[in-house]
Parts: C-alpha cells; sequence; structure tokens
C-alpha cells in the first residue's frame, strides 16, 4: 500500500488524491483497517536528517494506521519548503504495518564559480548577486543571475558584454552554477545631441547631466560610461533647469540611446519641446507685525520684470523662513502661490505667510560621541534650552563644533518638542581621530630635507583639552616645541596655555640660537571676537657673523628677551580650513624690555584677508599686512627681531627671505618695517584640493645708512610684484603645496621666476 503526494505547486489536487486513497482502504479488508503501525521510516532525504522530518510526522509506532493523519504528516512535511515530492509506502511488517514516507528533496544552491571575468573584480558581480550558497534553488534564478551580471557590466560600459549560465546537480543534492563571461569591450558614449532647443545652447543643458561624453581626461572620472538610471535623472535635471529660465511648461522627452556594436559607441538624442518662456508679474507679500514689507522683499531675489525662475523662488521662501526663524518663529509656514498667465506669459506670484508661535528651544540633545564629553560639544551651542530659537544661532553653532575639527560629521536637526512653542535639537556627530604620533620626511624648496616627529592629542581625555610635542629638523633650521592649551578653562570662556621652545635658525648672514618659554591667556568677546595676552621669555644667541661685517645691529651677542603681547582677534570666517566667505583680522603689539628686563625694543603689527565667494566655485581671497618694529632706550632692534621676505608664505615668486635690505656683500639683513599684499582666485576642486592663481607684492624698509637700501620708510613705489599659480593639498600622508611665481619687476641677476614646494610623508 503507498500513499503519494504531489509537488506543491499541485497542491489542488490533493483532494482527490484523499479520495482516491479512501477508495484503496474501502476495499481493504476490516482486519487490514485495524492493523497498527510497526514502523516509521524515512528514505530519500540526502541533506535534511531523519529527524526534523519525523518531528513533523504525529503518526505513532503501535497505533493504529490513520488514513487522515497520514495526509495531515504530508502536509506537515511539505510546509517545510524542502521537498518537491512525498509519498507514503505501507509493507507487512513483524508489528504491524511498517509506513515508509518517501521524499525527494529541492535542490539548494552549491558553489557559484566566475570565468572570464577581467575586468569586474569577483567581489564586485558577488555583491550583486542575490543567490547564496546553501538558499533553496529554484529555476528563475538561473535567469535572474544573468540579468544581474549583464547589468552590472552595462553600468561599467561593457554593452556587448555576454553571459551564459549553467547548472549541474551534484550527488549532494546541491546545484552548482557556472556563469561564464565574456566581457568584450567598453562601449563608451560618442556624443549627446539635442533637438528642439531653439532658446538654451546645447552645451549649456549638457553642463546640466551626470552623463557625458567620453573625453581624453574619462580615464581619471570613468566619464562616458552611459547608465540608464542616472540618465533618467538627468532628464528631471534639464527640465527643472528650463523652468529655471522660465520655460515653465519645457518637456524633455525619453532619451533615444542607440548603440553602434561595429565602432563600439553610444549616441544620444534627446527631444526637447521648450515652449514659451515667462517672466516674474505681479508680487505681493502679505507684511505683519514682526517683519516689514520691506525687509521681506529685500530677502527676495525674485524681481518683477524678471525671468521667472522656479528654484529661486523656493531659495526665497527659505529665506524669509529664515528671517522668521531668526525672531522664534521656528514653525512659520511660507507658502507661495503662482498664477500663470499664458496672453502675457507672466507669473504673479503672491507670498502667503503664516508665521505661527514663537517658539523656544526644548531638549538639547547630543549622540554619537564615544570619546568627546557632550559639554565640550553644548558649550559650542550659542543658545540654551529655554531661550528663544534663533535660527541664525543655530547655523553658527555648527560652525563652531566643525571649527572643533574633532569630528568628521555634525549634523544637527530640530523636531517638534513636548509642548508646541518647543523645538528640540538632535545633534549628531561622527568623531574622527584627533591624536597622532607621526614621524615624516619630505622635501622643500626653502628648508631643503625635512624630517619631523611629533605626538599631539587636540581632544585629550575628550576635554577639548590640546597636547603637542614636536620636532622638525631640516637643512637651515631645528625646532623642539612643547605646548599645552585649555580652550575653555574650567568650562569658561578663557583660554589658558603654555609653551616650551628650542630652535636654531640659519639666516642667509647669521645664526639665531634661542630657547625659552611663555604663557598664553585668551577670552572671548563676542561670538567673532577674541582678546588674548602672551607672557614669552627667550635667550636669544646670534653667532657666524662675519666680524668684518658686524653692525650695531647684527652682532655676535647673547640677548635676553624679555616680552608680553597683547592680541586681538576678530574671526567670521564660515570655515576655519577651507573658508569661502568672512574676515580675519589681527592685530598684535609685542613690548619688550622695559620693566620686563632684556633687550628694549616694541613691535606692532596688523593681518587682515578677507573670503567672498566669486563665480561658481571661484572663491577670491584678499590679505594683507603691515608690520612695525623699533627699539628704545637706547637700545638697537636685535636682528632676529627684524622682518624679512620673500618665499611661499609670502612675496612668492623670490627666494625665501631675500627681498629687502641687504649688506654689502649683498646678503639679506631684514628691516623694521614691512608691506605684503596678496591676491588669490581659488577654486576646489576637492575637500581636500584647491589651485589657485595669485598675484602679490611686497617689500621690507627701514635699516639704516649702514645697508644698501635707499628707502628707510615704506615707499610704495618700491614694492616688489609677482603673479603665479599653485596648489594646496591635503594628503594622507601630510600637506602637499606648490606655486609657481614670476617676478614683474626682474632685477639684474635675478631668475624670472622660482618654483616653490613642499611636501611631507609619514611613514
Amino acid at each position: 500500500m503507498s500513499f503519494r503526494m504531489i509537488p506543491k505547486v499541485n497542491r489542488r489536487y490533493v483532494p482527490v488524491l484523499v479520495v482516491l486513497l479512501l477508495c484503496a482502504f474501502a476495499v481493504s479488508s476490516h482486519a487490514q483497517s485495524m492493523d497498527l503501525v510497526g514502523s516509521i521510516q524515512v528514505r530519500g532525504n540526502k541533506r535534511v536528517v531523519d529527524s526534523t522530518i519525523l518531528y513533523y510526522i504525529k503518526t505513532k509506532k503501535g497505533e493504529p494506521i490513520s488514513r487522515s493523519q497520514i495526509r495531515k504528516d504530508i502536509e506537515q512535511i511539505y510546509n517545510l519548503g524542502q521537498f518537491r515530492d512525498v509519498r507514503v509506502e505501507t509493507h507487512p511488517g513483524v508489528d504491524g504495518l511498517d509506513v515508509i514516507f518517501i521524499v525527494e528533496e529541492i535542490p539548494s544552491v552549491g558553489d557559484v564559480i566566475l570565468h572570464g571575468n577581467n575586468e569586474v573584480s569577483e567581489d564586485d558581480i558577488r555583491e550583486k548577486l542575490t543567490i547564496k550558497r546553501g538558499t533553496t534553488f529554484q529555476d528563475h534564478m538561473l535567469q535572474e543571475v544573468k540579468e544581474q551580471v549583464t547589468l552590472l557590466y552595462h553600468d561599467k560600459g561593457f554593452f556587448l558584454v555576454e553571459v551564459d549560465i549553467n547548472a549541474k546537480l551534484s550527488s549532494e543534492n546541491l546545484t552548482n552554477i557556472n556563469i561564464r563571461i565574456r566581457e568584450g569591450q567598453k562601449v563608451k558614449i560618442k556624443n549627446i545631441r539635442f533637438v528642439g532647443n531653439k532658446r538654451l545652447p546645447a552645451g549649456k543643458l549638457r553642463d546640466q547631466m551626470e552623463t557625458q561624453a567620453t573625453t581624453w581626461f574619462s580615464w581619471l572620472d570613468e566619464s562616458g560610461i552611459y547608465k540608464k538610471d542616472i540618465l533618467k535623472l538627468d532628464v528631471l535635471r534639464l527640465e527643472g533647469y528650463y523652468q529655471n529660465h522660465g520655460f515653465i511648461r519645457a518637456r524633455v522627452l525619453e532619451p533615444q540611446v542607440k548603440i553602434n556594436k561595429r565602432n563600439k559607441t553610444i549616441h544620444i538624442i534627446i527631444s526637447v519641446e521648450e515652449g514659451p518662456q515667462y517672466k516674474v508679474g505681479a508680487i505681493e507679500v502679505q507684511p505683519d507685525d514682526t517683519l516689514t514689507e520691506a525687509e521681506i522683499r529685500k530677502a527676495m531675489k525674485t524681481k518683477r520684470n524678471g525671468i521667472y525662475n522656479v528654484s529661486q523662488v523656493r531659495e526665497d521662501v527659505l529665506s524669509i523662513s529664515d528671517l522668521y526663524s531668526q525672531q522664534g518663529y521656528a514653525y512659520a509656514d511660507i507658502s507661495p502661490k503662482t498664477k500663470i498667465n499664458d496672453a502675457s506669459r507672466t507669473v504673479d506670484l503672491s507670498i502667503q505667510i503664516d508665521k505661527g508661535r514663537k517658539v523656544y528651544v526644548g531638549q538639547i540633545s547630543v549622540t554619537g560621541n564615544t570619546r568627546t564629553l557632550d559639554n565640550v560639544i553644548r558649550r559650542e551651542f550659542r543658545f540654551k534650552e529655554g531661550e528663544l530659537f534663533d535660527s541664525e544661532k543655530l547655523k553658527r553653532s555648527k560652525q563652531r563644533i566643525n571649527n572643533l575639527q574633532f569630528f568628521e560629521d555634525v549634523k544637527i536637526n530640530t523636531r517638534r518638542g513636548k509642548e508646541s512653542d518647543l523645538i528640540d535639537i538632535v545633534t549628531t556627530v561622527t568623531e574622527r581621530p584627533t591624536g597622532s604620533i607621526t614621524v615624516g620626511a619630505g622635501f622643500s624648496s626653502v628648508d631643503s630635507f625635512i624630517f619631523n616627529a611629533g605626538i599631539s592629542q587636540n581632544n585629550f581625555l575628550g576635554r577639548g583639552q590640546k597636547i603637542a610635542f614636536s620636532a622638525n629638523l631640516s637643512g637651515r633650521r631645528s625646532d623642539f616645541n612643547l605646548s599645552l592649551t585649555d580652550p575653555h578653562l574650567f568650562d569658561s570662556d578663557l583660554l589658558a596655555g603654555i609653551d616650551v621652545f628650542k630652535r636654531e635658525t640659519n639666516f642667509y648672514s647669521f645664526k639665531k640660537d634661542s630657547a625659552g618659554g611663555g604663557v598664553r591667556f585668551g577670552k572671548s568677546l563676542s561670538e567673532y571676537d577674541w582678546a588674548g595676552i602672551n607672557y614669552r621669555l627667550e635667550d636669544v644667541t646670534t653667532s657666524d657673523v662675519d666680524p668684518g661685517e658686524e653692525t650695531a645691529f647684527l652682532k655676535n651677542e647673547t640677548r635676553l628677551t624679555s616680552r608680553i603681547s597683547p592680541s586681538f582677534v576678530r574671526d567670521t570666517r564660515d570655515d576655519f580650513l577651507n573658508p569661502s566667505t568672512g574676515w580675519r583680522h589681527v592685530v598684535r603689539f609685542d613690548l619688550a624690555g622695559g620693566i620686563l628686563g632684556g633687550s628694549n625694543f616694541t613691535r606692532a603689527s596688523y593681518e587682515g584677508t578677507y573670503y567672498r565667494p566669486l563665480i561658481g566655485k571661484l572663491v577670491g581671497a584678499l590679505h594683507g599686512e603691515i608690520h612695525w618694529a623699533d627699539a628704545y632706550a637706547g637700545d638697537t632692534l636685535p636682528a632676529f627681531e627684524r622682518y624679512f621676505m620673500g618665499g611661499p608664505t609670502s612675496l612668492r615668486g623670490y627666494t625665501v627671505k631675500n627681498v629687502g635690505p641687504k649688506d654689502a656683500s649683498g646678503d639679506p639683513v631684514g628691516g623694521n618695517q614691512s608691506l605684503l599684499f596678496n591676491a588669490e582666485v581659488q577654486y576646489p576642486f576637492t575637500k581636500g584640493l584647491r589651485g589657485f592663481l595669485f598675484y602679490d607684492r611686497g617689500n621690507v624698509f627701514g635699516t639704516g645708512s649702514d645697508t644698501t637700501t635707499t628707502d628707510t620708510t615704506w615707499s610704495l613705489s618700491k614694492m616688489r610684484d609677482s603673479i603665479g599659480v599653485g596648489a594646496r593639498f591635503m594628503s594622507p600622508f601630510g600637506p602637499v603645496g606648490f606655486a609657481y611665481g614670476i617676478k614683474l619687476d626682474q632685477a639684474a641677476g635675478e631668475e624670472l621666476g622660482e618654483f616653490h614646494f613642499t611636501a611631507g610623508s609619514a611613514f
């Protein structure tokens, strides 16, 4: 006697099978129906162990055989999802009927083997495959695998790829899958052509697309590869570009993609229906007691009779919303309503405002900081819990947290608080390493060979304190420095620091050895203003001065310098590392000697830097310096306190510290006055790479009658000039920079230009 269950896909026939089984039992004798189960056996299974199957069988040894229970047992085994066929046979045994469950397993996926993938890595392919070893095998999986591999190759530009799939069942009931790939050559986009664009040039349209034709530098950025999903997004970008130029009814049709297999090229044709161009008609705003109509209109760049720009309207809405947020109305609803006049081809704009209620800061939460203490982050917020919300203070808070340079990423989001007039601030940070142990070497056009080593921690114990030791050795100098800084002493706005140093520097005409230390204090005066005062005690020795060329200010001697230096800083830059807007002013005054002891002199200086966005990504930077120094009480200004110019950090295109007054031998001796101006146009290629064009103008003055200079005070007519190009790059191994400057006032015996290069690498 046998029972059989057909594959699960045909389970609708189960009732018929059961009826047949019942008929079989009906013709059996009454004695046979009363037979007992002698044993229960499982056969045909290879991967699924007997115990697993027996667990779901409720027919028991020694009990009368039950046709309904056997049917249920078959159903339970099917429900495991591991079998394509289940049948039951019964045979007379010693103790009754032997009940045998015979199963046929569904194969599982075994090995997935790749052949012929030379241009695409195995890891990339396997990452795309949804089929995995051990999963239940289904025939449709083979087609899915083929499509997944083919799509991956298409995304990488291999449109001529051929993928063959075959499966082989092993003795262990595992289906081993072989994927054979004939990659072919890459197919690049030859050209992108537009049809129907009458008002907007094709070049401008192509600039809006991520999809681009092949160029000579495509091997660098993999441009020229056709990706279907990217092209779909490009269609939306093009429609948005048209809408931002007043073509509010423009349509960009589905692109035609033609593949030339013979030439291995792709040609893309994009049809455009531009429609008419619309201008801005009437603009209506709704002033209230918070903002006047003039204040609202000033925040808007959209003007009457201008080309209607959808994106600009959105930005105007955000600007108005930001104005209300600065007044505490964080949930203000700014709704632009438009009315299109096809006859006049204008769009009337109505700005409807519902400012809602004033909102106060609820809970400020900080997450993601595992090393940095909460208060180190919280103290950078420009408001406290319970204060009136201000969106401008929120932006500034994020800038300050970023400027700590403790975090790879800083996200600040807002959400409604527990009460309707509360807004919670949710801060999420991603920490980055703030400590380092470095050993490095490099070459500089200024210092020749460079060796450096150091250990530093800018976030000591997660408290925001800084400790650093460094040693720098080169052909011209050696520096050893130890510094400790707490930017928020006792969690206040007071900065405190200690410095200890030992330095040796070889100038052209003398050598300077110094050792000493100092203390620093500073305090924040306002959001952007900082005042500080430093005290430094230094023992300085000048040597290697030719006895025949000694002067009152340059001679072999040892001096003690004791100075106090107040300073003031105003810094409104948006980013300390890569600024694009804002000012930085630094005023400093040094008073040495007098009641402090040591050499008697004073120094004063001002430095100012201004950043401003220009066109596109271009950033303009202007920098100026003015310095003055003099001795008093009958003393002379030490040579090591004089000013020098030239080199990559001052006047580029000139030899380092070689611009300005010189002695009778032609060696630079420095001056007590200097003036420097730098102008740059910067382009950020990446976050860590900026290229720039520059113009430098400057000189050093004020030496006395014992030098070859003809100017003892500032003389704008005697300024030196240079222009050039350069780049700055923060590599994983250290900073890299170069600049080439050309002298605009080349003197006799001077080279036309000079290349400045600095590099460092850690190992």
